[in-house]
C-alpha cells in the first residue's frame, strides 16, 4: 500500500482471555508522531523532592502534588513532560490516542494534555479502575488545552484523547472532549483503540457533567441516552481505516484463542495495514512502541513486564524487557540530552539507529536476539514458581547496550 494511500492515525490494543495465551493480559501501542521529534523511554521513582513535593509541573501548568505516587516507567516525547504510553509498579498500562471533536480546541487555555493525563495516572493509580477514575477527575477538572507538538514539528494546535487503560485484572476505553468523558469496561476478548471517537452510548461510567455540556454546546437534543461518538466527532485528518485494519488483525489472530506476545508484536510492525509508519510526505512516523504481558498471578513477584522500543519504526526497533524491582536502574540509554545541551534532544539508542548501516545490518540475529529474550521472559511468567525480580534489575540497560552494540558493527558511511 503506498503511503498516500495508508490511513493516517495511531493505534492501542488489548486482548484479553480467553483469547490469550496461558490467560494473560496482552497491551500494545504503537506512538505516532512527527518524524523529527524523538521519543525516550524513562523511569520515574516514588520519591517526593523540592521540585515537586508540592506541585507538578506538567507541559503547560502545574497542578498540586498528590502525598503518594508509584514509580512508573514512560515512552515520551523528549520535549513534553507527559507521556504517549506506559506502566507502573502496580501493572497498569495505559496509552492514548489523539481524537478531533467538534469543540474548538485551539481557543481553549493552556492546561493538561493527552499526554499529561497518561504520565499523572499512572504516578497516581494502583488499579486500571481507579486510574479511570482518576482522568475522569483530571478531565472534569483542568479540562484539556495547550500545544501538543514541540514548536521544532510545526505542527500546531493538539486534541482531545481516548486512553486505553489495563491492568492484570480488568480493562478499560475512557474516550474525552474537554472537560466530559465516558467509559467502557472491557471484560474479555479484543479491544482496539485509534483515532475516532468508538464509544456510543454502551458506557459503564461517565462525568457528571456530560449532558449539561452537550447541551450548552448545541450537541444534543436530550432526548435519548447520549450516544458520545455521534454527538462530540468532529472533522479529523483521520479516519476510521486504520481502526478497522488493526480490528481484522484482532480478528484473524485470536481465532485459535492463543494470542500471544508475538502475535501482538506482529501487529505493531505491520506496515501493510498502516499500523506501522514511516510517512515522509506527511511527516509521521512510528515513535516508539510497547506491548505488556501482565498475569492475574498476585503470588509471584514477577507478575508483568513491559517491552519498549524508544526508537522509530517498530519493524527495525527491539522490544526490549523492562520489570519492576526495588532497585531497579533503568540506565542512561534511552533518556534524551536536555535540550540547554542539544536541540534534538536525542539519546544515544536512538543515535545508533540513526548511524546504523541498515542494507547490511544481520536482521535475523536481530530477531533471534530478541526473540530468546522474550521467550525467557514469558517461560518466567508462565511458571508457577514465585518469580525473584532482582535478578532483572538491570535487564532493560543490559539489552539496550547490546542493541547499540550490535547496531555499531554496521556503521553507516558517508561519501567523500
Amino acid at each position: 500500500m503506498s503511503n498516500e494511500k495508508l490511513p493516517y492515525s495511531c493505534d492501542t490494543f488489548v486482548v484479553l482471555p480467553p483469547l490469550t495465551d496461558s490467560n494473560f493480559h496482552i497491551f500494545g501501542k504503537n506512538s505516532d508522531r512527527p518524524v523529527n521529534e524523538v521519543q525516550e523511554i524513562i523511569f520515574v521513582s516514588n520519591e517526593h523532592t523540592s521540585d515537586n513535593k508540592d506541585f507538578v509541573r506538567c507541559t503547560h501548568i502545574q497542578i498540586p502534588q498528590i502525598s503518594t505516587t508509584y514509580r512508573c516507567v514512560l515512552s515520551k516525547p523528549a520535549w513534553s513532560w507527559g507521556a504517549e504510553m506506559g506502566a507502573n509498579e502496580h501493572g497498569i498500562c495505559i496509552g492514548n490516542e489523539a481524537v478531533f471533536s467538534k469543540v474548538p480546541y485551539d481557543t481553549r487555555k493552556p492546561s493538561l494534555t493527552g499526554l499529561d493525563i497518561v504520565r499523572l495516572a499512572l504516578e497516581r493509580a494502583k488499579t486500571a479502575k481507579s486510574a479511570v477514575e482518576i482522568i475522569g477527575e483530571l478531565i472534569e477538572k483542568y479540562g484539556q488545552g495547550g500545544a501538543c507538538f514541540d514548536a521544532s514539528a510545526k505542527m500546531s494546535g493538539g486534541y482531545d484523547n481516548s486512553f486505553l487503560v489495563v491492568d492484570g485484572d480488568e480493562a478499560w476505553s475512557i474516550e474525552t472532549c474537554d472537560r466530559v468523558w465516558v467509559a467502557k469496561q472491557i471484560k474479555e476478548g479484543y479491544y482496539n483503540m485509534s483515532n475516532v471517537y468508538a464509544i456510543e452510548d454502551d458506557y459503564n461510567l461517565k462525568s457528571n457533567n456530560l449532558e449539561e455540556f452537550a447541551k450548552e454546546k448545541n450537541l444534543w437534543d436530550g432526548k435519548d441516552k447520549l450516544n458520545f461518538a455521534q454527538v462530540f466527532q468532529g472533522p479529523s485528518p483521520c479516519t476510521d481505516a486504520r481502526f478497522k485494519a488493526g480490528r481484522k488483525l484482532l480478528e484473524d489472530l485470536t481465532k485459535n484463542g492463543n494470542f500471544s506476545i508475538f502475535d501482538m508484536i506482529s501487529i505493531l510492525r505491520d506496515d501493510q495495514a498502516g499500523i506501522c509508519v514511516f510517512d515522509q510526505v506527511r511527516g509521521i512516523h512510528t515513535a516508539s512502541s510497547q506491548v505488556s504481558v501482565l498475569t492475574t498471578n498476585k503470588k509471584s513477584q514477577l507478575d508483568a513486564c513491559h517491552f519498549l522500543t524508544g526508537t522509530p519504526n517498530s519493524k527495525r526497533s527491539l522490544f526490549k524487557p523492562f520489570i519492576f524491582s526495588n532497585k531497579v536502574e533503568l540506565g542512561p540509554l534511552t533518556v534524551s540530552t536536555p535540550e540547554e545541551v542539544t536541540s534534538q534532544r536525542v539519546h544515544p539508542l536512538y543515535t545508533a539507529h540513526q548511524k546504523a548501516k541498515w542494507e547490511t545490518v544481520d536482521h535475523k540475529r536481530l530477531q533471534d536476539f530478541e526473540h530468546e529474550g522474550i521467550m525467557e521472559i514469558i517461560n518466567k511468567l508462565k511458571s508457577s514458581e514465585d518469580g525473584k525480580v532482582d535478578t532483572y534489575e538491570t535487564l532493560f540497560h543490559d539489552t539496550v547496550s547490546a542493541e547499540i552494540e550490535f547496531l555499531r558493527e554496521h556503521p553507516c558511511t558517508k561519501r567523500s
